[in-house]
């Protein structure tokens, strides 16, 4: 549903310059498309977003979290109801408990990903290499399970904190997560009491004292084999999920005959067939007529469905 002028007065009163309305998800999303959400908001702290949460509840108004926007497919239509951005106010970073074997930072979920690999090389920790190169944010990575051939967020998170909506926060320990090939298992055991997964508010990562060797050095190799493989240009990175680790999606994608095929200005990289790139004026529309076009030719010819691993929201 559209957002009303009373909602949108409320939300104004209450965030100020931090809440704006019509927004293009074109300019906060990594493939530069998608259409209008109704709202964007910003808190600045965990207060200010369990009152937007009890408003939203009481109002019965739909919302989402919005990460670095670099893993996401918005529809040309855009978003009903209330984009929810951490960015501004979750992006604190610090270290907390110094062990002999193992440094313990906490991360908000608003922290860019690179931020925290910075961090970890300029303190001398060892462990993020796993995400090195990566964009977007800690809540998202944490959501995707992301990773790289080096290993996966999972093997250095030692928990979250979470909002249990609207208005309940905790922290739930590495434990009572169950993680999967890039995305975390909410179980029924973890979810709150209306059945819905709860908001992740930041990240606790153990990381180790990284000794004699040259973290900036190796994040520089990773990076730089990074970019070897994979292409630069607006795209949300790998649009597939490998259906195993000997099967990935980019090699019967290229074997389907689709590297460098496009559909207006979305094309298929001739670098990495598992990308899709926006060449300049893509429509989400385009992008979804390639993404069914390379399912159908792929499971025809190879008998494997391949599922999204971008998130699509949106009309």
């Amino acid at each position: 549903m559209a957002l009303s002028r009373a909602v949108k007065k409320e939300l104004a009163d209450r965030f100020g310059q931090r809440a704006v309305f019509d927004v293009p998800m074109a300019e906060h999303t990594s493939l530069r498309v998608g259409g209008p959400a109704d709202a964007l908001v910003m808190p600045a702290d965990t207060r200010e977003l369990i009152d937007l949460m009890r408003m939203l509840e009481q109002a019965g108004l739909p919302w989402m979290a919005l990460g670095g926007g670099t893993n996401l497919l918005v529809r040309d239509k855009g978003i009903r109801g209330v984009v929810i951005s951490l960015r501004q106010g979750f992006s604190d970073i610090a270290t907390h408990e110094i062990r002999q074997d193992s440094v313990t930072v906490n991360a908000g979920a608003g922290t860019r990903l690179s931020a925290l690999c910075r961090y970890a090389i300029a303190h001398h920790l060892a462990g993020m290499h796993v995400v090195a190169g990566i964009p977007g944010t800690v809540g998202g990575a944490i959501l995707m399970n992301a990773g790289t051939a080096q290993g996966a967020i999972e093997s250095v998170l030692a928990g979250i904190d979470v909002l249990y909506v609207p208005d309940q926060t905790t922290h739930l320990g590495r434990e009572a997560l169950t993680f999967a090939y890039r995305k975390l298992v909410w179980s029924a055991e973890v979810c709150g009491e209306n059945g819905y997964p709860p908001l992740v508010l930041g990240g606790w990562f153990r990381l180790e004292p990284a000794g004699k060797r040259d973290l900036a050095a190796e994040f520089e190799t990773l990076q730089a084999r990074r970019w070897k493989t994979q292409p630069r240009g607006l795209s949300a990175g790998c649009v597939f999920q490998n259906p195993a680790a000997e099967m990935p999606a980019g090699q019967l994608i290229d074997r389907a005959g689709f590297k460098g095929f496009r559909i207006g200005d979305a094309q298929v990289s001739e670098l990495h067939a598992n990308f899709i790139i926006n060449r300049n004026q893509a429509t989400a529309a385009d992008i979804l007529r390639l993404m069914a076009m390379i399912r159908e030719k792929v499971y025809q010819s190879c008998n494997v469905n391949l599922q999204p691993e971008i998130r699509i929201v949106g009309e």
